[in-house]
């Protein structure tokens, strides 16, 4: 694939920073395909890209990002007849080598016509990726290339120039070139040739661009050349533009030739001229100086010397009223003399300076005086208006542009045209020059085009020297375009080739999955095998052996009565399993861990299943908990400072208020809570009111009915109430002593009542839990027959004489249900009462007076009304 660019250096374009994917196109199944790609100008020949001893050859350029960029074209014409359009021009997205398919394909041949020699120029503009040039052969036509008429080559040559143009912000380079394009488009345009170019982003304003496109059409102007209302003017002068930025007519003519030198020698003066073209209508005159001088002869004279002088008084005129009598002699107009002997007399009036129409005449005098006389006064020159017989001709002037029509279709390539009325010539005035009309495409909306297949290719080489071949050949599908009907059928075709056949050497096969041992236990064997595919038609056979062999399980049998059977149970389906085995399946969903299940012989040696456990399941929920807490723990043990462990009590209050769904639920937040306590020991978090709330609440959620069996299942490998009640007094430890001055703490849940107290060893008195009119009280507590006293006398040190600093921690707490939940000793003894626990902290030297207790008794059928002791160091 060749690759072109511009050798053209009349366009500057400034550099452009950017790299764009080049795509893979397989677009031509010939070599004498050129891609161009980084390029925003450029031009080439017809004979460099479709050489004349070439045939199919296609050129390509691709826009690097349609969304930004439009790439314009410029096509000069051959110059000879042709019978057939051998070059086709389209647009497309992309092309799709799986299928063979152009994607928004759409031709350009309606737009360049380049057998049609009726204009010399065609112009187009292309917004999709790939805007291709493809040569083809004429229907019918064998041999190639084609036949022109005349037969000249250089008269089947055509150029093309091509131009990158941004969307927004365009260059200045790029625009002057564009808008050049552009009126030379609609210049040659009409409803049989409409215009290619159907917008720009860029300004081209009406003057610049048909100076501009007369140039490319190859037209010639008179500098001199003034552009007024849409035609040129001859020999009229140009004044500044006005605040609108429009040029009107009038101002000064151009400057005399420097006139005679007044003065031989000893410094004389020159003076040029210039006349006023005021604007006819409103009346203006020209503002600067009328007449200028300047210095000559500057070399000294002799003293006998004798020679003139001129009056050097230089005259100016402004832009007032020609009609103000007071300033009518700055324009010319006679004024009134002043007597001077010395000045010579008038010449006569000059020839008027029009033919026809409204002119002026002039008349000049000399100051003649000797150097040492006064100098003349009064002008030196006089104007005046004439007028001349013949009326002046009148030049045809084009109105301004009629709006564009609307558009010819409703849909695909239509036209649209703009019109404008000549106004007549008068008086043998030259007529309007230029087009009355001019047209363009438009392409409002993208009608539906069906895809149809190109051509099929030739058939390919065989894919095979011997044996059974295929040979391919191929079709390109044009299109769809803009939701059209795909092509129907197959872009490939296959057809057999070179039936002979080739001998094959056999081959192995990928040796198969072992398959399944001949004995469970005791020692059996495995085998795979693998299979020999061929030889065929004398090929030689697979080498080796097709089978293997390996020992497999070697462990000891158990007898049968000695295996439990597979079981199942809901969807798990529980495997045969030896006894003192345990069998294992994944947890639901919604936990982490495994369900366990063991196998276990009876007292007669049979074997039978346990039921399943659920102590290793761990919802999703309480496991992220768990990890937030070890983490927040991991960070207290380094001395680190930490927050947000509030909002993790927080969130353990409102998950466990649902209750738990597995045993292991129980054990991962008894993980938690002591934990927290051991972070509660540290300076990482000090722990407010609402952190106690919430360690208690979650306490009192874990001894909540819901969770009986779990608690049942949790206690055969988890805690007991003696590790509850260890716990709870770690807890009341902690949160006492850190607690600031002396306070009391008191928490009431649905299932413990809870009471801190921090007491000086000096000043102690009598505790009476729980407290009586306290607010929130729950029913169940609020017994009066209940009642708990810890005397003073407890909180002493045992010394003779009290340390002020001795400090005492008393918490009280008030169980509902935990007998009935937690196992409180070996024996099967179920609690159907409350339960109290006191902790005392420091433990007290000795008791001098014991706790008193008062419960009041359940009318339950209870028989045995009994106080439970344990040791609790059992």
């Amino acid at each position: 694939m060749r690759s072109i660019g511009s050798a053209l250096n009349l366009l500057l374009v400034s550099p452009l920073y950017f790299v764009w994917t080049v795509v893979a196109l397989d677009l031509a199944q010939t070599p004498c395909t050129t891609l161009v790609q980084g390029k925003f100008f450029g031009y080439f020949s017809s004979f460099a890209v479709f050489p004349l001893n070439s045939s199919l050859c296609s050129w390509i350029i691709q826009n690097p990002d349609p969304r930004r960029y439009t790439l314009y074209m410029k096509i000069l014409k051959p110059a000879g007849v042709c019978d057939h359009q051998h070059i086709r021009t389209y647009q497309f997205d992309s092309f799709l080598e799986s299928t063979r398919t152009y994607l928004g394909m759409e031709s350009f041949d309606d737009v360049l016509k380049l057998c049609d020699g009726s204009t010399r120029f065609a112009f187009l503009q292309s917004n999709k990726q790939f805007l291709q040039m493809k040569q083809t052969a004429p229907p019918g036509v064998e041999t190639w290339p084609m036949r022109w008429k005349p037969t000249k080559a250089q008269e089947r040559d055509f150029s093309v120039e091509y131009l990158v143009v941004g969307n927004r912000n365009p260059s200045k380079a790029a625009c002057q070139m564009l808008c050049k394009w552009l009126d030379a488009c609609l210049a040659i345009s009409s409803s049989s040739h409409p215009c290619g170019i159907m917008q720009t982003p860029c300004s081209c304003s009406g003057g610049e661009v048909l100076d501009q496109a007369s140039e490319v059409l190859g037209f010639t102007r008179k500098k001199e050349d003034c552009y007024k209302d849409g035609i040129y003017l001859e020999n009229c002068v140009s004044s500044p533009k006005d605040t609108n930025g429009a040029e009107f007519l009038g101002g000064w003519n151009s400057w005399s030739a420097w006139g005679d030198c007044t003065k031989d020698c000893g410094g004389g003066l020159q003076t040029r001229m210039r006349s006023c073209k005021p604007l006819p209508k409103e009346g203006l005159g020209c503002e600067g100086v009328l007449e200028e001088g300047r210095l000559c002869n500057r070399k000294a004279c002799n003293t006998n010397g004798r020679y003139n002088s001129r009056s050097q008084s230089l005259r100016s005129t402004d832009n007032r009223k020609r009609e103000d009598p007071d300033e009518l002699q700055h324009y010319g107009y006679p004024a009134p003399q002043i007597g001077d002997p010395a000045a010579e007399e008038w010449s006569p009036w000059s020839v008027c300076s029009t033919t026809c129409g409204e002119g002026w005449q002039t008349r000049t005098r000399f100051c003649v005086s000797s150097s040492y006389s006064t100098q003349c006064s009064g002008p030196l020159r006089e104007q005046r208006q004439c007028n001349n017989s013949a009326v002046c001709p009148v030049h045809g002037t084009w109105d301004e542009w009629s709006p564009w029509s609307l558009c010819s279709s409703t849909c695909g390539r239509g036209y649209r045209d703009r019109t404008r009325t000549c106004k007549p010539p008068q008086f043998g005035g030259n007529p309007c020059e230029g087009p009355e009309k001019q047209t363009k495409f438009c392409n409002i909306a993208l009608c539906p085009v069906d895809g149809n297949w190109n051509e099929w290719s030739s058939w390919s080489s065989c894919s095979a020297s011997c044996s059974n071949g295929t040979q391919q050949r191929t079709r390109e599908c044009n299109g769809p375009s803009y939701g059209g009907a795909e092509c129907q059928g197959h872009w490939v075709e296959t057809r057999d080739c070179f039936l002979r056949q080739c001998p094959v050497d056999g081959k192995w096969q990928a040796w198969g999955v072992w398959g399944s041992c001949t004995a469970t236990c005791g020692g059996g064997t495995q085998r795979r095998d693998r299979v020999c595919y061929g030889p065929f038609f004398g090929g030689e056979t697979c080498q080796g052996p097709k089978e293997e062999y390996k020992q497999c399980n070697d462990r000891k049998c158990p007898e049968p009565h000695e295996i439990c059977d597979e079981e199942s149970l809901g969807s798990v389906v529980w495997k045969e399993t030896p006894a003192g085995d345990a069998a294992a399946v994944r947890c639901p969903r919604n936990a982490t861990g495994l369900i366990l299940r063991r196998c276990i012989l009876d007292e007669e040696g049979i074997a039978y299943w346990e039921p399943p456990t659920y102590i290793k399941c761990v919802s999703i929920d309480y496991r992220n908990i768990q990890m937030m807490v070890r983490e927040h723990l991991s960070k207290a043990q380094r001395g680190l400072m930490g927050d947000g462990l509030s909002d993790v009590l927080h969130n353990l209050v409102e998950i466990s208020q649902d209750g738990t769904s597995y045993s292991g639920d129980l054990l991962s937040t008894m993980d938690v809570l002591r934990n927290m306590t051991e972070i509660f020991r540290r300076a990482y978090h000090s722990p407010t009111s609402g952190d106690v709330q919430n360690f208690v609440q979650i306490l009192s959620n874990l001894l909540s009915e819901e969770n009986r069996e779990k608690w049942e299942e949790a206690q055969l490998i988890g805690p007991n109430a003696k590790e509850l009640f260890r716990l709870v007094e770690d807890f009341i430890d902690v949160i006492g002593f850190r607690m600031k001055d002396f306070r009391d703490s008191y928490q009431v849940t649905d299932n413990l009542v809870l009471g801190i107290h921090k007491l000086p060893a000096n000043a102690a008195t009598d505790i009476t839990f729980p407290m009586k009119g306290w607010r929130g009280m729950v029913d169940w507590a609020k017994n009066s027959e209940d009642k708990v006293t810890v005397s003073k006398s407890i909180l002493s040190s045992g010394l003779s004489v009290s340390d002020d600093s001795s400090v005492f921690v008393v918490g009280t707490v008030l169980y509902r249900n935990v007998g009935n939940i937690l196992s409180l000793q070996r024996n099967s003894t179920v609690l159907n009462s409350k339960v109290i626990s006191v902790t005392v902290k420091p433990f007290p030297r000795s008791l001098l007076t014991p706790l008193e207790i008062e419960f009041s008794h359940l009318y339950n059928g209870t028989t045995n009304q009994t106080c439970i002791l344990w040791d609790e160091n059992d």
